[in-house]
């Protein structure tokens, strides 16, 4: 049973919990040692990300269930149950299928002696059947206290729009089209995908991108409808010098370079080598030759020269990606505590290399005033020489987007 989705995906549950680490890496490396077939790696990955986005509920469930706390059991254990619940309430199984599937896991994994536990555990949760508190909106939507008070006292309006909106972002995929190469519409046409009004884009099925021939032809590079319209803010020109700060992997600059016609300089950096290395790659695979990747801290971005435009697509919590990266709900507030700090010293970095009557854009992933316009009111307040242009918090359920915040600032005085 070692080499199944389900043992596989127990093992990473058990791994992420343990070390609190993402998911994401140790799935990848997973998936390829155990070369599974596509149809078995999709059902491994929609189980790690399943019950890390709804471990609070099926840890609710399992409160009723259980005789003792959950966290007094074996780690094997845990996860079986959490799998099994998961796949009886959350997934298209069979629930004879998902409850013989999760005892055997628990005997293959060490813990034979629970296998009974698991076994009945699971049958009562089937006959119960799921139970959601009204009243209980971290629990009902699986995330943390702290995300449910942010949100409803920053979008008092929206927090429950959001909330129903960080679930399920596994269906589609954006594709940012390279248009040196070709249109929207013709991409559209090779990978069966629909054309995104007002975008060079093509919105499609969820799949492995990389076995898509138009993938090794360079015709196309993933990339959110947000961080499309945060290059659009930049608006680089023909010939022009742009700065695109914490670059790694490189969408942003990839759209930059293409929407420069590849002509001019995009200076991408990252703070990481084996990260810029994905910009290089990335670029090559496009066929863009403007890109200059290189590994510079972004907190001393005044080293780089001046450029015409400078973009700052800072550090962040990440809130707005929460259905599609479940891991930042296990994120503490405490955590978010420090990121103001370390994005406004990224800003000011950046501000120092822009050019008179340049462009300055700050960017973010995240919906938490804190990170967004509360840093660049800070900004406004103390760079006198920059006017803020325009400022946009996106929305996942009215712009259809990933949840982002955008703000342009023009300078408007010599350096």
């Amino acid at each position: 049973m070692k080499n199944t989705s389900r043992y596989i995906a127990a093992t990473l549950l058990q791994q992420c919990e343990k070390n609190r680490s993402y998911a994401n890496l140790a799935l990848d490396a997973a998936l390829k040692k155990a070369q599974l077939s596509s149809a078995d790696a999709s059902l491994c990955t929609a189980l790690v990300y399943g019950v890390i986005e709804r471990r609070r509920t099926l840890d609710y469930q399992l409160q009723d269930l259980l005789t003792k706390p959950l966290d007094a059991l074996p780690a094997q254990t845990r996860a079986a149950l959490r799998l099994g619940l998961y796949q009886l309430f959350f997934m298209r199984v069979p629930a004879h299928a998902a409850i013989n599937e999760s005892v055997a896991l628990v005997k293959a994994q060490g813990a034979p002696h629970t296998a009974g536990l698991v076994n009945a555990v699971l049958r009562r949760a089937q006959g119960r059947g799921l139970m959601l508190p009204e009243d209980d909106l971290n629990v009902r939507y699986s995330v943390p206290e702290w995300l449910v008070e942010l949100w409803r006292e920053s979008y008092p309006d929206d927090y429950m729009q959001l909330l129903e909106h960080s679930f399920g972002g596994g269906n589609d995929i954006v594709l940012r089209v390279n248009t040196l190469k070709t249109t929207a519409e013709e991409l559209a046409a090779q990978v069966d995908g629909e054309v995104i009004d007002g975008l060079p884009a093509v919105r499609v099925k969820s799949c492995d991108i990389t076995k898509l021939p138009s993938f090794d032809e360079g015709l196309f590079h993933v990339q959110d409808v947000a961080a499309q319209l945060a290059c659009a803010a930049v608006d680089p020109q023909p010939g022009d010098t742009v700065f695109d700060l914490c670059a790694a992997p490189g969408g942003k600059s990839f759209t930059l370079a293409q929407m420069m016609n590849d002509c001019g300089r995009v200076v991408a950096t990252d703070l990481h080598a084996n990260r810029v290395r994905l910009i290089e790659q990335g670029a090559a695979r496009l066929g863009l030759s403007c890109i200059e990747a290189r590994a510079h801290d972004a907190k001393q971005a005044h080293e780089l020269g001046v450029a015409d435009r400078v973009l700052c697509d800072v550090p962040c919590s990440g809130l707005g990606t929460l259905r599609k990266k479940p891991d930042i709900r296990e994120k503490t507030a405490q955590e978010l505590d420090k990121l103001p700090d370390i994005q406004y010293t990224i800003l000011c970095a950046g501000a120092h290399c822009v050019a008179q009557h340049g462009v300055l854009v700050y960017a973010t992933c995240t919906l938490n005033p804190a990170e967004n316009e509360q840093v660049c009111a800070r900004f406004a307040r103390e760079h006198s020489d920059f006017t803020l242009d325009h400022m946009r918090t996106y929305m996942p359920h009215i712009d259809e987007t990933d949840g982002f915040f955008v703000a342009k600032f023009i300078r408007h005085a010599a350096p």
